[in-house]
């Protein structure tokens, strides 16, 4: 009796390190080889051929990021906007509050301001980089001939300082009698979302929207003949930026106040097509889990799902993933610089990186519709790759989530090794 039960153990241990053997040769990637081309840098003619090659029905590319302080995403990411405007795209809309692209529009469209301040004094880590710094300087000199501005928009509602700063400037040049509103707008207030607000506050953004909805209303006629279409826009835009943060800070459970800032950040998207044009092509600038048709890390529809219920097709979400290297984000005691090792275990992430190349662009979409995928297909499925990394990161955290590829991307882009992007000092 002993002696059979130690050949079932046996058994049982040899059956199991041939299935585990079998599970770690498993090659997700081997039905997408044809979709999947390695290439050695940003400014590859991979890279640049797909983009190029993109349908002219595409309205949004969404341009994701695995994490919000990584080097090559900037690089990647920059090259693609490049692309897109030879392509005659016509804006970028940034997951970054309404006022603070203002400032940065106004610097590629008309060369107003300092670069250097308004980069190193953004109240957005993400953006406090060289990586970024170049890309505004590219969009400026870009501008310089055009015919027609390429514009930067914020879809964001989660800060307000820029955005009271300058609608009190608005007022103050053209409604100075509204010495109320001004002063209402001057006032100190918490100005960022994700802070603590007592009820006096978020009574007091209400009564704020209400006030500006009033007078912009009122005074509409005089409003438009003094600073004109554009302006005017604009007011009505952050008095319903302030309608937005109002709603965000008046409720308490935190899975709820995140949906509405997708939900208004969609909104927030589809007021800057309408004014950069009824036919307007836009790049959208998120963290993947923005841009994502469906929900990887997420309990609730975001972004990117909504653009893709609207759009359908013509909207293009490009997810970008790593396998190992250096990257930016907070810790418990503060924003420090992280390195994680390569994932070793069977994923999409593993795969990837055995093609022993820096960069991989795979082509979802294309893979979709090959008529030799069958429905088995690790895209349909929920397969491993490097988790993505927000403004925060715990190394308790699994080093790997399961995505589905097919409700996800439709297009990859892979680099095998991440680097720490050049961190500028703030300037409050």
């Amino acid at each position: 009796m002993a002696l059979k039960s130690r050949f079932n153990l046996s058994a049982f241990l040899l059956f199991f390190l041939v299935g585990l053997g079998s599970l770690n040769a498993q090659k997700f990637t081997k039905e997408s080889e044809a979709f999947i081309k390695p290439f050695s840098g940003t400014e590859s003619l991979v890279l640049a051929k797909h983009i190029k090659g993109l349908s002219d029905d595409i309205r949004i590319v969404g341009l994701g990021e695995v994490s919000h302080f990584t080097k090559e995403c900037y690089e990647l990411k920059e090259e693609i906007i490049l692309q897109l405007i030879e392509k005659g795209y016509d804006g970028l809309v940034m997951e970054v509050d309404f006022g603070q692209a203002l400032l940065w529009n106004k610097f590629v469209t008309k060369g107003e301001g300092d670069l250097d301040k308004l980069v190193s004094s953004s109240g957005w880590f993400t953006y406090r980089t060289e990586e970024f710094k170049s890309l505004l300087a590219a969009l400026r000199e870009h501008n310089k001939t055009a015919k027609k501005p390429f514009q930067v928009f914020g879809m964001e509602m989660t800060a307000m300082n820029h955005n009271l700063k300058w609608m009190a400037e608005y007022i103050t040049a053209h409604l100075p009698v509204e010495l109320d509103l001004v002063n209402e707008l001057r006032k100190d207030r918490t100005l960022v979302a994700f802070q603590y607000h007592d009820q006096n506050e978020v009574l007091g953004y209400w009564q704020l929207f209400y006030q500006m909805r009033t007078v912009l209303a009122a005074k509409e006629e005089e409003l438009l003949s003094k600073g004109g279409e554009t302006a005017y826009q604009i007011a009505l835009q952050i008095a319903e930026i302030t309608r937005q943060y109002a709603t965000f800070i008046s409720h308490d459970d935190f899975g709820l106040k995140v949906e509405f800032r997708d939900q208004f950040s969609t909104r927030n998207v589809l007021w800057s097509m309408n004014r950069l044009g009824k036919e307007s092509r836009i790049a959208l600038w998120a963290h993947n889990g923005h841009v994502v048709k469906k929900s990887v890390i997420f309990n609730y529809d975001i972004l990117g799902y909504y653009l893709n219920e609207v759009f359908g097709k013509n909207y293009y979400a490009i997810g970008f993933t790593f396998n190992q290297g250096e990257f930016g984000a907070f810790s418990s005691s503060g924003f420090k610089k992280w390195q994680i090792k390569p994932l070793r275990s069977p994923s999409w992430t593993k795969d990837f990186s055995s093609y022993r190349s820096p960069y991989l662009l795979f082509d979802v979409r294309s893979n979709l519709g090959s008529k030799k995928l069958k429905k088995s297909s690790p895209l349909f499925q929920d397969i491993p790759i490097r988790r993505d990394i927000a403004e925060s990161y715990r190394e308790d955290k699994a080093p790997s989530m399961d995505i589905n590829l097919a409700q996800s991307y439709y297009c990859l882009i892979y680099f095998e090794k991440s680097n720490y992007p050049t961190r500028l000092p703030w300037l409050r």
